[in-house]
Order: structure tokens, then C-alpha cells, then sequence
């Protein structure tokens, strides 16, 4: 029968300092090699019952479990095959501060179903989905995908040293319940991966806007020491900012209603990326916004000339937060004045995904 079993913790051995520094000098090692040195140990502990974990294999075994930890972190379940050397074990690494634990699923099968074609493809289905669990989902609903499936591939793993094993009959019902298993640990990371790359991309959004809040402090110090309160620099740095603010706001706000779609395959990485870039194309979008109002292409009456530097954050702040109603001022802008293009009402009729995003921000900018 197999045998499923946690890691046994290694008596201490020496003070602080001699841990840290075996752990400096100690290389890592691949599940594999793990898990053919503990098939030695168990072979070893068959033939020692008076001395059980001890000698040459057990020593080994420590010493492998060690490098394998250092490298990958506390193994927290292990199950390992009783006939042959083939295991499974899932491990936690920890981060610091804020970062999510880093959860990876390890296997090593080929030995105990090479006979088992069947059972070898389970297996790869269950290791396929493991990566991508361990890829795009993070935190809880990765720890809980990355237990199921680890309890599942003990479960193959443990039917194929049965005698059951080569039963056609029990091998398809054993297919039929892990397919039932498996999409439904699907259905599960599909559901967690939507909200999980959302938050990947909110987070790139907020590393995105620590320059502009940088810049937002700078301009601000500026503009405060301006004589008449009107420094052109200060205020377009000012407005550039708040674009990348309307972004952020756009994003978290749709956040809330589910319209924002990302697609959550394309990596952490990535997506934290495109998540940084979001900001500064908002601000882009503000400080156009401030030209054209500035120069004259968009006409714009202010009565009370002191109090322009906060029309020019309003309107950058809504083209930051919807790009179809900057696009809308900034392009047809010119044509509204010289009496061409399409009326407003008109275009928003045909785009009513337009109108319903203007609607959000402000009401339509019109030319003198």
C-alpha cells in the first residue's frame, strides 16, 4: 500500500550562524533527485527496523530535502510512492512585505505509471493545469487550486501501484471521476482568474503612479510659489498628473461593474506591465487636453480668470478618465467650430458605448 507522508523535520544541528551558512554554501536540488533518494531511504528502512531514519540513505535523504528546500521553499504535503520512485509534493517559498507566497506544485510519475498510458494522461492534464495555476492566479485561490489538484495527482498516484491498476473497467472509472475533478478545479481557476488578473493590473496601475505622484508634488511646489498662480509648466505638469489620475479612477470604477476585461493567460508580468503603461496614457491624454484648451482649438469661457488652473485639472481629469471623450473633444473639436463633421448627437447615436461613457465624465465641450 502507498504512503503518504509530510516531511520529517531534521533535529537541530548547530547554531544560527552554522544554518545561514549552510544554507549560503548548499546548491539546490530538482524534484527528482528528491524523490529517488528517498526511494533509496525507504528501500534502506525496509531492512533497518531496529534504527529506523538513520544511516547513510536517511542522511542523504536530509540533505536533499534541504538543498531542495532552500531553493523552493517548506514543502508543506508530500506523497511518495511505496514500489517505485515517483512522488508529489507541494511547497510554499514566502516573500517579502506585501508579495504573495509563491506556491509551486512538483511532480515526478514517469517511473510508477510508464506501463500506464491511461494514467500518465491524467496526470498530464493535471500537471498542464498546475501551470497555469501557479502562473496567473495568486494568493488563496492559487493555495487552494494548487491543494486540490495536489490531492488529485495523489490519488492517481496512489491507484496506479493497485492491482486495480490494470482492470480496464476501474481505469475508466477512475478517468471519468478525475475529469469530474478536473473541470471542476477548471471552472474554479477560470472564475479566480478573472478577478486575479484584475488585481494584477490594478496593481501595475499603482507602481505606474508613484512617478506621477512625484511629478504631482513638484508641479504643485511650483505652482504654489508662482507670483500670479499661473505658471504654464506647473499647471500642464499638474494636468498631466491628473490624467493619470482620471485613468486610475476610469479602471477601478468599471472594476466594480465588470467591464474591465483582461486576459489573465498573458502573465503576471505582462499584465503588470500594461497596468503601469494605463496611467501615463492617461496622462497623455490630460496634458493634450490642457494644449488644446491653452492654445484655443477647444474655446473655453472662464469668468473668473483665477480660478482657470482648476477648469484645466477638471478637463484633464476627464480625459484621462474616458479616452473616447478625449478623443471626441480633441478631434472634433475643430469641426464643431467650422460647422463640419457629424453633429454630437448624431455620432453619440451611432457609438451609444460613447455616449454612455461621456455621460460618466462631463457634459458635452462646446466651441464658442
Amino acid at each position: 500500500m502507498n504512503a503518504v507522508s509530510a516531511s520529517v523535520e531534521a533535529p537541530s544541528r548547530g547554531g544560527l550562524r552554522r544554518f545561514v551558512r549552510r544554507r549560503l554554501e548548499m546548491e539546490g536540488a530538482s524534484f527528482p533527485e528528491l524523490v529517488w533518494v528517498h526511494s533509496l531511504r525507504q528501500k534502506e528502512l525496509k531492512n533497518n527496523h531496529h534504527k529506523p531514519y538513520e544511516g547513510p540513505a536517511e542522511e542523504r535523504y536530509r540533505h536533499f530535502k534541504d538543498r531542495f528546500e532552500a531553493e523552493h521553499g517548506e514543502i508543506l504535503n508530500a506523497y511518495w510512492c511505496s514500489d517505485e520512485a515517483s512522488g508529489v509534493a507541494l511547497t510554499i517559498k514566502p516573500r517579502p512585505l506585501f508579495l504573495p507566497d509563491v506556491v509551486e506544485l512538483h511532480w515526478a510519475t514517469d517511473w510508477s505509471t510508464k506501463d500506464k498510458p491511461k494514467l500518465m494522461q491524467l496526470l498530464y492534464l493535471c500537471e498542464s493545469l498546475s501551470v497555469r495555476v501557479h502562473e496567473v492566479l495568486r494568493d488563496t485561490s492559487q493555495r487552494l487550486a494548487m491543494q486540490s489538484l495536489f490531492t488529485l495527482v495523489s490519488f492517481l498516484l496512489a491507484f496506479s501501484e493497485t492491482d486495480r491498476a490494470n482492470n480496464d473497467h476501474a481505469v475508466r472509472e477512475i478517468d471519468r471521476t478525475t475529469r469530474d475533478q478536473l473541470r471542476k478545479i477548471e471552472k474554479y481557476y477560470r472564475e479566480a482568474a478573472v478577478r486575479s488578473g484584475q488585481i494584477v493590473y490594478v496593481g501595475g496601475m499603482l507602481l505606474g503612479m508613484i512617478p506621477m505622484f512625484v511629478l504631482a508634488v513638484i508641479g504643485w511646489i511650483v505652482l504654489a510659489n508662482a507670483k500670479d498662480f499661473n505658471d504654464v509648466g506647473a499647471i500642464g505638469t499638474l494636468c498631466f498628473c491628473t490624467g493619470a489620475v482620471g485613468a486610475l479612477i476610469s479602471v477601478m470604477s468599471r472594476l466594480s461593474s465588470g467591464r474591465v476585461r483582461v486576459d489573465w493567460e498573458f502573465g503576471k508580468d505582462t499584465l503588470r506591465t500594461l497596468g503601469a503603461l494605463r496611467p501615463f496614457v492617461g496622462a497623455i491624454f490630460g496634458l493634450m487636453t490642457f494644449f488644446a484648451l491653452k492654445s484655443g482649438v477647444v474655446a473655453l469661457d472662464v469668468i473668473d480668470g483665477s480660478k482657470s488652473t482648476y477648469f484645466y485639472l477638471l478637463f484633464a481629469f476627464a480625459a484621462g478618465f474616458s479616452e473616447r471623450f478625449a478623443r471626441d473633444m480633441l478631434l472634433h473639436a475643430p469641426e464643431a467650430a467650422t460647422g463640419r463633421g457629424k453633429p454630437r448627437q448624431q455620432e453619440q447615436q451611432d457609438d451609444p458605448e460613447l455616449a454612455d461613457e461621456v455621460s460618466d465624465v462631463l457634459p458635452p465641450v462646446t466651441g464658442q
